[in-house]
């Protein structure tokens, strides 16, 4: 009879905690954020009441257009920060609540840059419209574009972080390398217990391990001395197909936020450098016709 060590078993009545610690960042920037946004929204009011053509080429109207980039390229200074410029102060984390609430609030400042034009009112969608002001328009519609995507992003990473700790809290083994070894573990130890044994338990061990399926009930052709082991093999089966269901879920989770990386990261690249293009050129227009 094959011995199998049986205390690499995870315990099934730890209770682990998953979760990522808070950040006084994230209010940091959140109160940061409305009190900008709050300041831009009474300079717009008492704009829209003294003006009689309210638009983005009368001041504040402009300035607002100049505050929107700038918000842009501090919120696109996260990507740098996590990928390039690692030497930049601060954590990670701490700059994705820069990103996030930056990123919104630089939406709603170029909306009032255009006074809401394209977005409430005054539709157009001819191509003169998306190419007139240094493509204005099309830099509006790339950062709503983005600034929705990013909303679904967090939205889908929140999800995604919730169904790991899910599944990391209650498969008995955690993320996604823990559950790989234990499977291995197991693979390994129901290959050491089907040494030697029948065809019927090798091909039943080997069925259910395909189908990955709960264990069907055990073949009547067994000697008597291998009841015991098919057994403890039903055992393990129950658990490695538990596992591995627990390994799907939590794989899925990652490939879902890969694929919105995959969209939502040449699309920031792409809308960056329209938005850039239109605030530089319209910066160098101003300060010519001011000389």
């Amino acid at each position: 009879m094959a011995v199998i060590n049986r205390s690499s078993a995870q315990p099934k009545n730890i209770r682990r905690i998953w979760k990522t610690p808070g950040s006084k960042f994230n209010w940091f920037f959140l109160f940061g954020s409305l009190g900008i946004l709050g300041g831009i929204v009474l300079i717009y009011r008492s704009a829209l009441a003294t003006q009689l053509y309210p638009g983005p080429y009368n001041d504040p109207f402009r300035q607002f257009g100049i505050v929107a980039f700038i918000l842009v390229l501090l919120v696109a200074a996260y990507t740098l920060r996590r990928r390039f410029l690692r030497s930049l102060p601060g954590k990670v984390q701490n700059w994705l609540w820069l990103h996030i609430w930056f990123g919104i609030i630089s939406l709603f400042i170029a909306c009032m840059h255009d006074n809401f034009q394209n977005i409430t009112h005054d539709f157009s969608f001819l191509s003169t419209r998306f190419t007139e002001a240094a493509f204005g328009t099309t830099a509006l519609y790339a950062l709503l574009l983005l600034v929705l995507t990013g909303v679904v992003g967090r939205l889908l990473d929140s999800w995604q972080a919730r169904t790991i700790a899910i599944e990391a809290d209650t498969n008995g083994a955690g993320i996604a390398r823990s559950v790989e070894d234990r499977l291995r573990e197991l693979s390994l130890a129901l290959e050491r217990l089907s040494a030697g044994k029948s065809s019927q338990f090798k091909h039943y061990i080997a069925r259910t391990l395909r189908s990955d399926a709960p264990p069907p009930p055990s073949p009547s052709a067994l000697s008597p001395s291998e009841v015991r082991d098919f057994e403890y093999a039903c055992v393990m089966l129950g658990e490695h197909v538990r596992l591995a269901r627990s390994l799907r879920r939590q794989r899925r989770a990652h490939l879902v936020i890969r694929a919105w990386r995959f969209i939502h990261i040449p699309l920031a690249c792409a809308a960056v450098a329209i938005i850039s293009y239109h605030s530089l050129f319209e910066l160098w227009k101003m300060l010519i016709l001011r000389q």
